[in-house]
């Protein structure tokens, strides 16, 4: 994994912000957000998977 995966899981997840903004728009009920919260954990997830990994691959050392 690259910078470039960590950077497009972060980006991913900073939608959340848009997305509640959405739901307040159109009056979307509990249960669409409880649906919201459900998916963000997920991509929350995934998003910390990937800088585990890339901790593990030491990808953020620098080059001398």
């Amino acid at each position: 994994m690259t910078r470039f995966d960590l950077e497009q899981e972060i980006l991913n997840c900073w939608g959340i912000t848009d997305e509640i903004n959405m739901l307040v728009e159109v009056g979307a009920s509990r249960e669409d957000i409880k649906c919201l919260a459900t998916l963000y954990e997920y991509k929350f997830k995934k998003l910390w998977n990937v800088l585990e990994v890339m901790i593990s691959e030491d990808k953020f050392k620098k080059d001398k």
